[in-house]
């Protein structure tokens, strides 16, 4: 009997019947756990945006408990400033650290003097440098991570557009105490 069924069903009706048992499966299995994964996905991303809100109020609380009046966040900083009896080994430091980063550093301008309050020093350095455009980035990011340093300008030039090289003049600030000072 069922090879009679499939004689007279023949190819289309045997592929239709299998199409329709897939369509079932897939409607009463495959389906519900889908949906079923897709829910538990949902509710796992809404718990963890409830806790990130819980956090970052929590955070926000704290932040505005540690914000410092303009007498407090200049202790902090002033605490934090190197004292001149460092200020050879902070120059050394930024020019030794160009030529780590394989930067050609051909001359450099000293120009320095107290600055704002009194006992904060300033001392400016203006370097010309040539080298590989990565390596003037990563000698930049070196050197922001400095405290007593700030970058003032960055003036890059590139000679030939698909090469590599550049030229820059870069001027850097160091900060320092010097003698007593202002606390």
């Amino acid at each position: 009997m069922m090879l009679h069924l499939l004689k007279r069903l023949g190819l289309p009706g045997l592929v239709g019947l299998l199409v329709l048992a897939g369509a079932g499966w897939g409607q009463a299995v495959w389906l519900p756990r889908q949906q079923a994964e897709a829910e538990a996905q949902a509710s796992r991303a809404r718990q963890l945006r409830h806790e990130l809100l819980a956090a970052d109020a929590t955070g926000a609380k704290r932040a505005a408990e540690r914000v410092l009046t303009p007498d407090a966040a200049w202790q902090s900083l002033w605490s934090q400033l190197p004292d001149s009896s460092q200020r050879t080994a902070l120059q050394s430091q930024v020019l030794s650290s160009a030529r780590d980063q394989g930067l050609s550093l051909s001359a450099v301008q000293f120009k320095g003097g107290p600055e704002g309050p009194p006992g904060l020093w300033r001392q400016r350095l203006t370097m010309p440098v040539e080298g590989r455009y990565a390596d003037v980035r990563a000698w930049l990011a070196l050197l922001l991570s400095e405290p007593a340093l700030s970058l003032d300008a960055v003036d890059l030039q590139r000679t030939d557009v698909m090469g590599d090289a550049v030229k820059a003049r870069i001027s850097v600030s160091l900060w320092w105490r010097n003698g007593g000072g202002a606390r």
